[in-house]
């Protein structure tokens, strides 16, 4: 058996967790120089973010590590800046709604992030009981992929928001990941204006087609998110939201056009003065 195929058999994938069972012998490779090994608390949950094709890449010189994210418990619900993808640094979600519906974990994108070989997937399987939601998981990724993708946005356009950050916060409280999310379009996207000159911005509420079609009080919360969102951007000076192009939309009609030309909005779309 080709040693891709008897990782796969085991059940491994993206948002694996490694169980109890071969943390002693991952002790070395958790470990930063001139430190003792990070231990790994029994609430912890030490995730597998490879990409599944590497995980399951046939031969282990091919692929010979995968990279693993220490996530710990935090308290309450996700801490504000760290959050839906607020910031590149840190991260706090929640695993899985349909097994952990409580649970939050965080993490940091370095300080949390190791390399483990990956011949030690072929001698145990993923823990039964904790992995990643397919949404979990592709959040957790889209969150590395923003360290060398995300827009910087113009300094003067974030000096301009700065002061509504939290009311802006505030507004999308109401969201989940998993039901929509919130692009936007600069007309000045490259340009440092001066005061007295505005910057134009489209506002897009994208919603998943099975919340659209099928979930009327959610698609209620996110029309109300929407106008306090739009109401507290537009009243940010020197800022002025085009009430024509923007709207709330089904994720089926939001076109790849439309994708090319916006962002997703979030904090870490920012200059490079971002805490």
């Amino acid at each position: 058996m080709a040693f891709g195929d008897d990782v796969a058999q085991r059940g491994w994938q993206t948002g694996s967790v490694l169980p109890a069972g071969p943390l002693p012998q991952l002790a070395p490779h958790l470990t930063r120089p001139g430190q003792a090994p990070t231990p790994v608390g029994a609430d912890d949950w030490l995730v597998v973010i490879s990409q599944t094709c590497d995980i399951l890449a046939t031969r282990l010189d091919a692929e010979p590590y995968v990279e693993a994210l220490h996530c710990r418990p935090v308290a309450g619900k996700p801490r504000k800046g760290r959050r839906d993808l607020q910031s590149t640094r840190y991260l706090d979600f929640r695993p899985n709604r349909g097994t952990h519906a409580e649970l939050v974990l965080g993490a940091h994108a370095i300080a949390d992030r190791y390399i483990i070989p990956r011949e030690l997937l072929a001698a145990h399987r993923p823990d039964p009981a904790r992995y990643l939601s397919e949404v979990a998981a592709r959040r957790v990724l889209a969150w590395y992929a923003l360290r060398a993708s995300r827009p910087s946005w113009p300094d003067a356009f974030v000096d301009r928001i700065s002061g509504a950050k939290d009311a802006l916060e505030e507004a999308l409280e109401p969201l989940a990941d998993e039901i929509a999310e919130v692009r936007v379009a600069i007309a000045e996207s490259d340009a440092e204006l001066e005061p007295g000159q505005r910057y134009h911005v489209a506002v897009y509420f994208v919603v998943d087609e099975a919340t659209w079609n099928t979930d009327p009080d959610g698609r209620a919360a996110i029309l109300a998110a929407f106008g306090r969102f739009v109401g507290e951007l537009a009243a940010c000076e020197g800022i002025e939201v085009d009430q024509d192009l923007s709207q709330v939309i089904s994720g089926g009609e939001f076109r790849w056009q439309a994708i090319q030309a916006t962002d997703e909005w979030n904090f870490a779309n920012l200059s490079h003065r971002e805490p």
